[in-house]
């Protein structure tokens, strides 16, 4: 039987740290169809080694 190789979560970070991600969101708040609050989200994500 062939092995399956797991990954775990340490190192699905592990890589998305060292090459470096940007997670982008939006976040509206309606009250009867009125925009009370827009957030407009952005985070990068990379690994102090990557970034010199």
């Amino acid at each position: 039987m062939p092995e399956h190789s797991t990954t775990t979560l340490v190192d699905l970070l592990d890589r998305v740290v060292h090459r470096g991600a940007v997670v982008r969101g939006d976040v509206v708040i309606t009250l009867a169809g009125v925009e009370l609050i827009r957030l407009d989200l952005r985070l990068l994500l990379i690994g102090l080694g990557s970034a010199r």
